[in-house]
């Protein structure tokens, strides 16, 4: 089955090499570039740890284990790019927690917390440096 992929991701990553990998959400650590479908909208963006969590997942006070991610659909293609070069399989500086780093990248206004039960069609972003 073939999945469909942003046009601006594709786009934006038109100067790398790179592959797409379908994955669950067990698949993705902080530093993963990742397309997914949430609640019927496409998303792309980072996956990144915080405060409660290391590995991009937390358990929420309601029982939900909710991931924590960057959207970078609303990046220019200049900022992907310096995301791709610094933050990408960075699992250090993929830490939301870093606040000067994630929020002079991509900006605090992109952090969500998607519950996992919600997410479909997860595509890896593999990019070869």
């Amino acid at each position: 089955m073939e999945r469909e992929i942003d046009a601006t991701l594709i786009q934006n990553l038109e100067d790398f090499n790179y592959t797409l990998t379908e994955t669950s959400y067990l698949g993705l650590r902080p530093g993963d570039i990742a397309q997914l479908t949430y609640e019927g909208s496409l998303r792309y963006g980072l996956v990144v740890s915080s405060r409660r969590t290391s590995d991009g997942m937390f358990l929420s006070s309601r029982n939900n284990t909710l991931l924590n991610f960057v959207q970078a659909d609303t990046l220019s293609e200049a900022m992907f790019s310096l995301m791709i070069n610094n933050l990408y399989n960075n699992e250090t500086a993929c830490n939301y927690n870093s606040r000067e780093i994630i929020g002079s990248f991509l900006g605090r206004r992109n952090f969500r917390t998607f519950n996992v039960a919600k997410i479909r069609n997860i595509l890896k972003v593999n990019v070869d440096k």
